[in-house]
């Protein structure tokens, strides 16, 4: 069974040697790019706009984005895992504040924030989990305060999953529409305002990863690209902005 739990993910993290190749994995093929320059284009979007005094990036890694987000105010990366952590101070500004907690209880005072964003963990949570994650967000933020998070659609992961089931040791929700997440978000506290569709043309565009890659990573990007800009009726993934109540 695919880990979901709370101690079952800290634990698939703990290895140092997870930390230092973290941002090589996420890396290695131009889809992975594309999905992050999407996801740090919302999150600068939103700090661009709104402009909010404190930010709380949640489970950052080695700060992945934390390395490519321009904010506002103040950043605070709160993170469970420390050789993370030693990752993250070496490679982003001195500026960011790194906290060492867990996000089931964040160590934070209520109201503190102006905009949270968390990617690649809400989504590795069963609903009851991902409930607590959402009222301990909630909880920090101030009211009409803005949450960015990823989902992934079932339309086309499931069969990815079921096809070669050991490539997917860690669980992911996944969502049967953006309307699904939705009704979630609602349950909990937030309102979806945006629901931005990442890899749009997955399978096109993991062939294109995979013929061209090897040969030339520019003719791979330019295709990837615009196979993106083409669109699609089934993304890979979304990226979920949403308001606190």
């Amino acid at each position: 069974m695919p880990l979901a739990t709370e101690h079952e993910i800290q634990a698939s993290y703990r290895d140092r040697a997870v930390a230092e190749r973290y941002i090589a994995n996420r890396f290695e093929s131009e889809l992975m790019r594309l999905l992050h320059e999407r996801q740090v284009g919302v999150v600068n979007g939103v700090m661009g706009a709104h402009r909010p005094g404190r930010t709380l990036e949640i489970a950052p890694g080695p700060g992945r984005l934390t390395r490519d987000v321009r904010p506002a105010g103040e950043l605070a990366c709160l993170e469970y895992n420390e050789a993370m952590i030693a990752q993250g101070r070496a490679a982003c500004p001195e500026s960011v504040r790194w906290v060492q907690g867990n996000a089931f209880e964040l160590p934070f005072e209520p109201e503190t924030f102006d905009f949270a964003y968390s990617f690649r963990f809400i989504r590795h949570f069963h609903r009851d989990d991902r409930r607590r994650l959402h009222d301990q967000i909630r909880r920090v933020l101030r009211p009409g305060a803005t949450f960015v998070f990823d989902a992934v659609n079932r339309a086309v992961s499931e069969p990815l999953r079921l096809a070669d089931p050991a490539a997917y040791p860690i669980y992911d929700k996944l969502y049967a529409s953006a309307d699904e997440i939705r009704a979630e978000l609602r349950e909990d506290g937030f309102d979806m305002v945006a629901c931005l569709p990442v890899q749009r043309r997955f399978a096109a565009q993991y062939r294109a990863q995979v013929l061209l890659g090897p040969r030339s990573r520019l003719i791979a990007r330019a295709v990837i690209r615009t196979l993106e800009r083409l669109g699609g009726r089934e993304p890979l993934e979304w990226i979920v902005t949403c308001r606190r109540e």
